[in-house]
């Protein structure tokens, strides 16, 4: 399963270009949670943020420019995704704004924690249609709502 998760201001807001522009450890506890044991898929930049995070299965990072042998790299989100599937776990898509605009039309699951409050960054999530997802959860906390979407049937490519 292909499953992006992200955490957006509302203004879409998801990161400053060097990191996040809040900080809420409920949040990324929650998110820490989900990636436990998984597969993430994400770019460079993400990977800089999130290479000492030793809970995922494993990484597979999309660069032109980053040379690593700590973990696959690919040229493209395709060809990353393609390998990233060949895994018995789950694949989270985990940023940034390019990998999330590619990732979209290929994910079965979107877990999106929504921050309250107003975030200044340089980075922001694609738009979406609402309309091609199914709200299965939604939690409301102080600092975010959490909300599980699943794609409606029949709607991505894989």
């Amino acid at each position: 399963m292909v499953i992006v998760i992200a955490a957006i201001g509302s203004n879409r807001v998801i990161g400053t270009g060097n990191g996040l522009p809040w900080h809420i450890p409920s949040e990324y506890r929650l998110f820490l949670s989900y990636i436990k044991g998984q597969t993430m898929l994400m770019g460079r930049r993400s990977y800089e943020l999130f290479k000492n995070v030793r809970l995922p299965q494993r990484m597979v990072i999309v660069s032109k420019s980053l040379e690593t042998d700590q973990v696959p790299v690919f040229l493209s989100f395709q060809e990353a995704l393609s390998y990233a599937l060949t895994f018995p776990e789950d694949v989270y898509i985990c940023g940034g704004q390019s990998i999330y605009e590619e990732s979209l039309e290929h994910a079965d699951y979107m877990y999106l924690s929504y921050i309250k409050g107003e975030h200044q960054g340089k980075v922001y999530f694609p738009e979406f249609e609402e309309g091609d997802w199914i709200v299965e959860k939604k939690e409301e906390r102080d600092e975010f709502d959490f909300v599980i979407y699943r794609r409606k049937t029949g709607l991505h490519e894989v």
